[in-house]
């Protein structure tokens, strides 16, 4: 199953989810990440968050959503991580992909808190853990679609 993680500058929260995925996936799953309006580059302190935490980080960078959408094989989900990506229209891409919503909130007073760095990172992750922990041999798209919907309700 691909999956798509966006965020508006993919720069921060679609490259955690990504490396997150990437990590907890077991080969199930291929992570992907873009942004809206990309950055030029990651925030250095997030890579290195994620490598303390032993994830994923290797390829890790911005990426546009055109690039994501010309270069990425089709996606299967495309989880949307802010507002502004949420208003990105992704009816026609290819895979027709199932579209979920995750508003996960960044601390605008510090971003690069270690503590900030920290609530958003144990919030993808229990999203992730429980979108991804379907037993093997039951991954199926309905049951993730209900799953992302689930969870796109979620305080988690």
């Amino acid at each position: 199953m691909n999956v798509l993680f966006v965020c508006e500058d993919n720069c921060a929260l679609s490259l955690m989810a990504e490396s997150i995925l990437a990590t907890l996936g077991n080969g199930r799953f291929r992570a992907y990440s873009a942004g809206c309006a990309p950055a030029s580059a990651a925030r250095r302190h997030v890579v290195e968050f994620l490598a303390r935490h032993h994830m994923h980080t290797t390829g890790l960078h911005p990426k546009s959503l055109e690039r994501a959408r010309r270069e990425a094989p089709p996606m299967d989900f495309i989880i949307t991580l802010a507002d502004a990506a949420a208003d990105e229209n992704f009816a026609d891409w290819p895979g027709a992909p199932f579209v979920a919503h995750w508003n996960v909130h960044e601390e605008d007073d510090d971003p690069a808190s270690e503590a900030t760095q920290r609530e958003i990172f144990w919030t993808l992750w229990r999203r992730i853990k429980i979108f991804a922990s379907l037993p093997q041999g039951t991954l199926n798209r309905r049951a993730l679609e209900r799953r992302a919907v689930t969870l796109e309700a979620s305080y988690l």
